[in-house]
C-alpha cells in the first residue's frame, strides 16, 4: 500500500500544483466529491451502470485530487484528514445506496456491506486511540481490495449479470475478517 500511496502521490502532485493557482481548497476538493458521488446514485438507481460507474471513479479521484492539492499548496490538516476520511465513507456509503437503489444487491446485502466495509476503519481508528499505536496495513482485506473488488464486479456485471451481487458477499465477508484481524492486533498490543 506504501509504495501505491508514494506513486500516486508522486504522480498527480504537478496537478495539485496547477489547481492550486485556481484559489479552490483541499477541503473543496473533498466536498466537491461527496456531491459527485450523490450523481452516481441517481444514474445507479436509473440503471445506468456505466455512467453511475463513471461518477464513482470520479468520485475516488477527487479524493486522490483533495491530497495532491493538500501537499501542493502545503495546507496539509488534521481536520482536513478527518474530512477526507469522512468523505471516503460517504462515497462508499453513496456506491452501495445506489447500487441498492438499481436493485444490483438487495437492501440485506447492501446493509451487511455498508456494516462490513466500516468496521475494519472503526477498529483501526478506536485501537489507534486506545493504544496509540498504527493499525494501518493491518489485516489482508483494506480499502483499495474492497474498492477493487466492488469495481471488478460493476465492471463484470456490464456483462455477466449477478457480478455485483457476489463482489458485495466477497467484500462483506473479507471486510469482517479484516476487522477480526485487526482486532486481535490489538488485543496483542494493548496492555491491560
Amino acid at each position: 500500500m506504501g509504495r501505491i500511496r508514494d506513486w500516486y502521490e508522486r504522480t498527480f502532485l504537478p496537478l495539485g500544483r496547477i489547481l492550486a493557482k485556481t484559489g479552490v481548497t483541499p477541503n473543496q476538493i473533498t466536498f466537491l466529491s461527496v456531491l459527485i458521488g450523490l450523481l452516481q446514485i441517481y444514474f445507479f438507481w436509473k440503471n445506468e451502470l456505466i455512467i453511475g460507474f463513471l461518477f464513482f471513479i470520479l468520485a475516488a479521484f477527487m479524493d486522490v485530487l483533495d491530497g495532491s492539492l493538500a501537499r501542493a499548496t502545503k495546507r496539509v490538516s488534521r481536520f482536513g484528514q478527518l474530512l477526507d476520511h469522512f468523505s471516503d465513507r460517504v462515497v462508499e456509503f453513496e456506491l452501495i445506496f445506489g447500487l441498492i437503489l438499481g436493485k444490483y444487491i438487495p437492501g440485506w446485502l447492501g446493509t451487511l456491506l455498508i456494516f462490513s466495509m466500516i468496521m475494519p476503519s472503526y477498529v483501526r481508528a478506536r485501537g489507534e486511540a486506545v493504544s496509540g499505536i498504527s493499525g494501518q496495513g493491518v489485516g489482508f482485506f483494506e480499502r483499495k481490495e474492497k474498492l477493487g473488488t466492488l469495481i471488478a464486479g460493476i465492471i463484470l456485471e456490464y456483462w455477466f449479470s449477478g457480478c455485483i451481487f457476489y463482489a458485495a458477499i466477497i467484500v462483506s465477508v473479507f471486510s469482517l475478517i479484516t476487522a477480526i484481524q485487526r482486532l486481535l492486533y490489538y488485543k496483542g498490543k494493548i496492555i491491560e
